[in-house]
């Protein structure tokens, strides 16, 4: 029992021990750092800052393909995409990464591989295209101009005819010339798209009449608009009120057509603010697809870049696009 005992006691004494060495140490170091001192730091000005190259230095990334400001597109719109150029920053955003028919905004990619044609010698603004076959276009309320087999027409009035007033037939003409067929014209402007970024896109045809397997995103089509600004030849034609191009016809007689833009800005449907100038643009409108306008617009010497894919009417989209115009002040 006495053993029993000084055993016991021995083991108070060690955890006594123990615990007021842990005491000790705590009071001693119970508050080793100034509060004060902390609070004072400042990162040394001097340091480097990050300087981000590449795709999110020249562009706008929306994270996670996240709404933004979405509440006046969310119910009647199928995608909505308004960016602040100058900032790099989304001011609004709506599906912008949801894949949707394009519509003839489609031709404005189709504009892109004609031009980087142009610019690489392939082909020059003034060569004459002298049509071997009618083009068929079928699909109801597509446009298409009087052109038929053995009128000739050039490079470059086809290309006023394909971005001002939007005709399938002149898509169609361009992509045999450049591409040699259609499908080979669609796999150069998928290949383009893959080029700047535009990976939620394919492209089935240069004009956009409807096809399952032909699509966009809003995001995609701002990055086209980007591209396109890089031409001067298309930020010529956009800026067009009106214009008259001529053809020869199979007979020899030389025909006039008056065109007008389908963007109803230039064309005077819609008034455009005093303090607004477009600088590229598309529209587009099939059955499917809805009515959509792309567009790239000074404001007060500021750049933004404008999508809208609207389920309801011309009015609306155009209503639509007048909120965005706000939406920059």
């Amino acid at each position: 029992m006495g053993k029993a005992v000084i055993y016991y006691i021995l083991l108070m004494l060690l955890a006594i021990g123990s615990v007021t060495f842990f005491i000790v140490k705590n009071v001693k170091f119970d508050n080793p750092y100034d509060m004060d001192t902390i609070n004072n730091i400042e990162v040394s000005k001097s340091l480097h800052t990050i300087s981000y190259k590449g795709y999110q230095s020249e562009y706008a990334v929306i994270p996670d393909g996240n709404d933004v400001s979405s509440e006046n597109f969310s119910e009647d719109t199928y995608a909505a995409l308004l960016v602040d150029n100058t900032n790099k920053e989304a001011l609004v955003s709506y599906n912008s990464l949801r894949r949707i028919y394009p519509a003839s905004t489609t031709k404005l990619m189709t504009a892109i591989v004609v031009c980087d044609a142009l610019y690489k010698g392939e082909i020059s603004l003034d060569d004459q295209i002298t049509l071997q076959h009618d083009t068929s276009i079928t699909e109801e309320g597509a446009l298409v101009s009087q052109l038929k087999s053995g009128c000739t027409i050039t490079v470059r009035n086809l290309l006023y005819g394909l971005l001002m007033k939007s005709y399938n037939d002149f898509a169609v003409i361009l992509a045999e010339y450049v591409g040699g067929s259609e499908a080979e014209f669609a796999n150069r402007m998928n290949a383009k798209a893959y080029e700047i970024g535009a990976t939620g896109s394919h492209f089935v045809n240069p004009h956009g009449l409807h096809d399952d397997n032909h699509y966009i995103t809003a995001y995609d089509m701002y990055l086209i608009l980007q591209e396109a600004e890089k031409y001067d030849i298309i930020r010529e034609i956009d800026s067009y009120n009106s214009f008259t191009y001529s053809y020869t016809t199979a007979d020899g007689q030389v025909l006039d057509d008056d065109i007008t833009p389908t963007n109803q800005f230039l064309s005077g449907t819609y008034k455009l603010p005093s303090n607004i100038t477009i600088d590229s643009w598309k529209t587009g409108t099939t059955k499917a697809a809805g009515n959509i306008l792309a567009l790239n617009v000074t404001i007060d010497n500021n750049s933004y870049s404008i999508f809208v894919a609207d389920s309801v009417s011309q009015d609306d989209l155009y209503d639509k696009i007048g909120i965005m115009f706000n939406l920059t002040k």
